[in-house]
């Protein structure tokens, strides 16, 4: 089998059913952003591993903050389930989610502005995991902008260092891509690429020649890779390469209690007492 044959193809489909969206709903640019979101879903369903969701909708953290309205979102369907499931505006909790990805028609510096206030704001959202089955190894989320058109690779490159200037690398996106065209790693991604995971011997062996803190390990903060037919397997083995790592994920749903509040009362043999959320099991 010719694998990057069969994933050009695929971008290749992509691309015609997204041209013709663009034509037939020329005059409604909000309908065809919705189905060239559909598209992207339904390759990412096709494509990623069945533990993996893909589903659009809210995102909120246990302390009652949200992220915008998501394009899309990768999520850990194994121990998962999102509120509100028959709504059209579902509510997933931080710690389910992967990727959240941003679809854009192109990245002109308006839009990559756009996009980067809404990953902040994605990023932003504190996180607690539940240590069961298996912590995650990978804690961050990642952060996707998928657009179908692109300037220039140098001008992209220098659109994308300007809108992360003073942006600090936690809160950066972690990936832009247009297939047929380019893949582009930055933030988290981009360091963990560089630097290696902490524990590997990747990332043993440059503590040993620079230091541990790598104060003097210098790397590209943004690279661009013109990959053209081939930028969506490249984008996916990039991405896969870092879920295998991130583990399974769930919420400590202890977190999302309020506190202090009594829950109801605890028969015991010669007693009815009370109990609060440090009643639950742990």
């Amino acid at each position: 089998m010719d694998l990057p044959q069969y994933f050009v193809d695929i971008a290749t489909e992509l691309e015609r059913k997204s041209q013709a969206i663009r034509r037939d709903f020329a005059t409604h640019r909000g309908a065809a952003g919705s189905n060239r979101e559909v598209l992207i879903g339904n390759v990412l369903r096709d494509y990623l591993p069945r533990g993996f969701g893909i589903d659009t909708g809210l995102i909120t953290s246990a302390d009652g903050q949200f992220s915008n309205q998501a394009d899309l979102i990768v999520t850990d369907a194994s121990w998962n389930a999102p509120f509100y499931p028959s709504s059209t505006n579902r509510i997933w909790l931080a710690e389910a989610v992967y990727m959240l990805i941003e679809v854009k028609t192109s990245l002109t510096p308006t839009e990559l502005a756009d996009a980067i206030a809404k990953c902040r704001r994605f990023k932003a959202l504190p996180r607690h995991y539940s240590e069961a089955p298996v912590p995650p190894r990978l804690t961050e989320s990642l952060f996707c902008i998928w657009s179908y058109e692109a300037p220039s690779s140098e001008t992209l490159k220098t659109n994308l260092l300007a809108a992360l200037n003073g942006v600090p690398r936690a809160e950066q996106p972690d990936f832009v891509i247009v297939p047929g065209k380019l893949v582009a790693s930055n933030g988290h991604y981009r360091e963990i690429s560089a630097l290696g995971q902490e524990g590997s011997s990747f990332r043993r062996d440059l503590e040993t020649k620079y230091g541990r803190n790598l104060e003097r390990m210098s790397y590209d903060p943004v690279q661009v890779d013109e990959c053209g037919p081939d930028s969506l397997l490249v984008w996916f083995i990039w991405v896969l390469s870092w879920l295998k790592r991130a583990g399974s994920r769930n919420s400590e749903l202890l977190r999302y209690l309020p506190q202090g509040k009594v829950w109801g009362r605890r028969l015991s043999v010669s007693v009815m007492t009370g109990f609060s959320r440090s009643g639950f099991p742990r």
